[in-house]
């Protein structure tokens, strides 16, 4: 694991996304970022890597703020642990709103002709079409093709409690913010993000972007609308 801790940075103009670091995919040793968690004003970004054994291996490393050496850490802080805990639940820290995950399996059936042909074509054009999909009440969060579902919290957070919201990532890569029981969804930028994480303050939300097939990953803080930062 790969972890690097930033200040926050300063306030900008409403919805702006602002880069605050850039992860090089040598620096991720091939890997992925995998979490993104707070830590009070400081932004945490975890990323996992593989030995060749196929053991994962930690490594955590610190940029305070911009313009500063980078400096060795050993391990996540409570607070920032504590904080994944939070966002990664499926139920809202007010218990307002709970996230549930269906799994559906099917072999499509291509072709014409008798069942055992049309099966036979599937098999050879990939077999069994598995898909996940999030919701959070009515509102479906996200729909994904393939064997592994999404892990709790790669693709939503849940705002501090006063605020009672959450920001995910829908099968596009686009952001959204809606209330915390899945109503008043509205996006907030169209892009190719992941791992959202929002602030403790609430006026911040930060998120991965993945460049390059893996070459570097871009980390950004989106500045929120006053009206989705304050309860």
């Amino acid at each position: 694991m790969l972890i690097v801790l930033l200040a926050a940075p300063a306030a900008a103009q409403n919805a702006e996304k602002q880069v605050i670091v850039t992860i090089s995919g040598e620096e991720l040793r091939g890997g992925v970022v995998s979490e993104i968690a707070w830590d009070r004003g400081t932004v945490v970004i975890q990323g996992v890597f593989a030995q060749p054994s196929g053991e994962l291996s930690a490594q955590y490393f610190v940029k305070p703020a911009t313009g500063v050496a980078l400096e060795r850490r050993t391990a996540h802080s409570p607070s920032s642990s504590r904080y994944w805990e939070m966002k990664s639940n499926r139920l809202s820290p007010t218990g307002l709103g709970r996230i549930s995950l269906s799994s559906d399996s099917k072999v499509p059936q291509y072709g014409i002709g008798s069942l055992e042909r049309r099966l036979g074509e599937a098999a050879i054009m990939g077999g069994m079409r598995t898909s996940h999909v999030l919701r959070l009440g009515d509102l479906v969060l996200l729909e994904r093709f393939g064997s592994e579902p999404p892990y709790d919290g790669e693709t939503w957070s849940w705002s501090p409690p006063e605020l009672n919201r959450i920001a995910y990532v829908d099968q596009k890569g686009d952001l959204w913010v809606a209330a915390a029981d899945g109503h008043s969804a509205r996006r907030l930028l169209r892009g190719n993000f992941t791992l959202p994480a929002w602030s403790d303050d609430g006026k911040l939300i930060a998120i991965a972007e993945r460049r390059n097939n893996g070459g570097r990953w871009e980390i950004s803080v989106i500045h929120l609308p006053p009206d989705l930062s304050k309860h």
